[in-house]
């Protein structure tokens, strides 16, 4: 049998360390207060937040990447 290195992915690229609890973090990320955090992913305008339970939970990723886009288009 041959053993191939398993490698652990650093910090930035495990799933823990993609999501954001609460509407606080997520504004954190995007520079927005939590209340426009609510409202924008009320109307859907949040991609990659979702709500589990009673808090939203967003992935970095997903929140980067729709958020540069909108910034470039203006949307």
């Amino acid at each position: 049998m041959s053993e191939h290195p398993t490698t652990q992915p650093a910090d930035d690229e495990s799933v823990a360390s993609d999501r954001l609890r609460g509407a606080v973090e997520i504004g954190a990320e995007i520079n927005e207060p939590a209340h426009r955090v609510y409202r924008l992913w009320a109307q859907g305008r949040l991609s990659g937040v979702y709500k589990d339970g009673r808090d939203l939970i967003g992935l970095k990723q997903a929140i980067r990447r729709a958020h540069h886009n909108r910034a470039r288009s203006g949307k």
